[in-house]
C-alpha cells in the first residue's frame, strides 16, 4: 500500500529501540525524513545504519525529553534541518513496575516528567508550526493500561489515561487548523523491553523462554502478542491522508485484552 508519505517530515521520539525504532523504520521505508530521537547516542546511530542506504535522509537527536529546554532544542533542529514537520510521533517512556506501596514519589514524577508532560510539551513545541501551515498529523503511543491499569504498572497507567484523555482534548483545538492527532495503545507487544520481562520471568519459573511466551499468548484472546510492526502500520496510516475524518481517536491494539467501550 501506498501511504502518500514519500516527501514528509518527521519526529519520532523514543527511536532507538522498540516501537519507536518500528516507527521510524517504517516511515523512512515510505520516503519520509525522519528526525529519531532519543537518550542512546549508540543505539540511536545503529538504528540510523539499520535504515539502510539510500532513501530520504534520517537524522538523530539524542536528548533528554524531560527536560523543555531539550525538547525545544529538538524542534529547533528539526526545523532548522528539514524546514518544516509533518508528523510528530511520540513514543518515548521510562516508566517503573513494581507494587504500589513500594513505588515512591520520584517513580509518580519520573513517569509524568518523561511521558505525560513529555508529550504534552512536544505537542505544544510542533503544533504551532503545523498550525501555521495548515497542515499536520501527530500519533501518540500510550498503551492499554490506560484502560485495564495492572497492579504493578500503577504510575504508569495514570500517565497513559492521561494522555488518551490530552489527545482527546487540544484534537478539538487543532481540527480547526487541518491538524489532526490521534493515539494508539498497544497491548503486549513483543519489543526488546518486553522480551527481557519474558526471559526472567522465564529464568525465575525454571522454564524455557519459548514456554513463558506460550503461556502469556494463550491469555490473550487473539492467542499472540502485538508485533512492533503492526504498530507501526497503524501509524502510518493515522499520518497518511487515506483517513482524514479521523481525529481525536485512541485505537488499542492488544489482540483483544481490553474489555470496554
Amino acid at each position: 500500500m501506498d501511504f502518500g508519505l514519500k516527501g514528509k517530515t518527521a519526529i519520532v521520539t523514543g527511536a532507538s529501540q522498540g516501537i519507536g525504532r518500528a516507527i521510524a523504520h517504517a516511515l523512512h521505508q515510505e520516503g519520509a525524513t525522519v528526525m529519531m530521537v532519543g537518550q542512546s547516542r549508540a543505539r540511536l546511530e545503529q538504528a540510523a545504519r539499520d535504515l539502510g542506504p539510500g532513501g530520504a535522509p534520517a537524522h538523530i537527536q539524542i536528548a533528554d525529553l524531560s527536560l523543555l529546554a531539550e525538547i525545544e532544542r529538538v524542534v529547533a533542529e528539526a526545523l532548522r534541518l528539514m524546514t518544516h514537520v509533518d508528523i510528530l510521533v511520540n513514543c518515548a517512556a521510562r516508566t517503573r513496575s513494581g507494587g504500589f506501596l513500594t513505588m515512591s514519589d520520584a517513580d509518580f514524577q519520573e513517569a509524568w516528567q518523561i511521558k505525560g508532560l513529555g508529550y504534552v510539551r512536544l505537542v505544544r513545541a510542533v503544533a504551532p508550526h503545523m498550525i501555521e501551515r495548515g497542515d499536520g498529523r501527530i500519533v501518540n503511543i500510550i498503551g492499554s493500561a490506560a484502560r485495564t491499569p495492572a497492579a504493578d504498572f500503577i504510575p504508569g497507567a495514570m500517565v497513559n489515561a492521561a494522555l488518551v484523555n490530552f489527545t482527546r482534548g487540544v484534537s478539538r483545538e487543532l481540527a480547526r487548523h487541518n491538524v489532526r492527532i490521534n493515539s494508539i495503545s498497544p497491548g503486549w507487544t513483543l519489543t526488546e523491553r518486553q522480551q527481557r520481562s519474558f526471559e526472567m520471568e522465564a529464568m525465575a519459573q525454571n522454564i524455557p523462554l519459548n514456554q513463558a511466551l506460550e503461556r502469556a499468548a494463550m491469555t490473550i484472546p487473539l492467542g499472540r502478542h502485538v508485533s512492533m510492526e503492526e504498530i507501526a502500520t497503524m501509524t502510518l496510516m493515522l499520518v497518511s491522508d487515506l483517513t482524514p475524518g479521523l481525529t481525536g481517536e485512541d485505537i488499542v491494539i492488544d489482540g483483544g485484552m481490553t474489555p470496554s467501550i
